[in-house]
């Protein structure tokens, strides 16, 4: 996690460039819109992580606008939190996610987070 800090986002490899857009464009659609927007096809898995984010954190998670050119250090948290779930590293990702958000959300986060990359796998 602590490589992302600060990290330019053009340097991401191209999974965690793509979960970022996706999350800054997520946050700011509910930023201007005053509500999460409703999941496109194929994306509720993500839509859920996110949601649970929004509805769960136990502090103000900050994500910035989608044209910011390096990752801000919540950002770098979620990324990682995505890294140990690709990796099958259910246990810290959990960990993680209880640092952010409530028990119930937690587990939805990383459920969802589950769901997506294996979405992600088989395509």
């Amino acid at each position: 996690m602590y490589d992302l800090i600060d990290r330019p986002i053009a340097t991401l490899p191209a999974f965690e460039r793509g979960l970022l857009e996706r999350m800054r464009r997520w946050v700011h659609a509910l930023t201007l819109a005053g509500a999460a927007p409703a999941a496109a096809t194929g994306d509720d898995a993500f839509d859920a992580a996110m949601r649970a984010l929004d509805t769960g954190s136990v502090e103000t998670l900050v994500f910035q606008r989608p044209c910011h050119a390096v990752v801000d250090e919540t950002e770098a948290v979620v990324l990682g939190m995505w890294r140990l779930v690709r990796a099958d590293r259910l246990a810290a990702a959990s960990t993680a996610a209880a640092a952010l958000v409530n028990p119930a959300a937690a587990r939805t986060l990383v459920s969802a987070m589950v769901a997506e990359v294996a979405r992600r796998a088989g395509s």
